[in-house]
This record gives C-alpha cells, sequence and structure tokens, in this order.
C-alpha cells in the first residue's frame, strides 16, 4: 500500500511528520476531480497539529486507495462516523504514484450527509 495525502493542508508534498507537528501541504488540481464510491476497509487516526487527522484505506472498483479525510473535528460536528464497511461517496483528486494510489477528499457522504472538508480550491473548510 502507498503514503497518505494530507487533504485538510494544501501545498507542498512529503511523508508526514514524526511526533506530530502538521502534516505536510500539496495542491489540490479541482480540474482533476473525481467522484469515487466504495468502501472503507480501515480507518487510522493519527496525530496531526490541532488534533487527531483520521485517514481511510478505501476499496472502490477493485483499487485500494490511502486517503487522508483530515481532522476528526470535522466529522465530528456532522455527526458523522467512519468504520471498516461504511459505503462512502468522496469527491476529489487522485493521484498515483511510486508509493500507490493516494486520494485527496475534498467531499465525503455518508448516509446522505454530505461532509465538506476541503474548499474547492483545496483550502481546509472553513479558511479563506
Amino acid at each position: 500500500m502507498g503514503g497518505m495525502l494530507y487533504a485538510q493542508v494544501p501545498g507542498a508534498g512529503g511523508p508526514p511528520p514524526q511526533g506530530g507537528g502538521r502534516p505536510p501541504r500539496i495542491n489540490y488540481d479541482a480540474t482533476r476531480e473525481v467522484t469515487l464510491q466504495g468502501t472503507v476497509t480501515t480507518v487510522n487516526f493519527s496525530s496531526h497539529g490541532p488534533g487527531p487527522f483520521v485517514s481511510l484505506t478505501f476499496l472502490s472498483d477493485g483499487t485500494t486507495y490511502d486517503v487522508m479525510v483530515g481532522l476528526q473535528a470535522v466529522l465530528t460536528k456532522q455527526s458523522v462516523t467512519l468504520a471498516a464497511g461504511d459505503a462512502l461517496t468522496l469527491v476529489g483528486v487522485a493521484s498515483t504514484g511510486g508509493r500507490g494510489t493516494l486520494f485527496m477528499a475534498r467531499t465525503l457522504t455518508k448516509d446522505g450527509t454530505l461532509v465538506t472538508l476541503l474548499n474547492a480550491d483545496g483550502s481546509p473548510e472553513g479558511r479563506p
């Protein structure tokens, strides 16, 4: 499996920092957005900056994606919890490289509840 994309903080890429801190920054290219429908295979939590971050392993049409959802607080605010086996619809940008198939999610929908993770320009929701 591959590395992670840190969807909540756009800018330059790289591996996650050791021992906390902010995740790396990557660019978001809205012209490459796609919609994935599939199933969560694992949910992971890690500590990066302002609180617990959620990442997923996600299976869609036979492809496994590493997805960084972002701060757990964003999901909690919408009363959304994630677990293995959950069916989701993700909108975002996929990237394939030496570390596997990565997905930067801009929105996540579970059971009819839409959670906006990033603004259209890739900046974290709620920030200019």
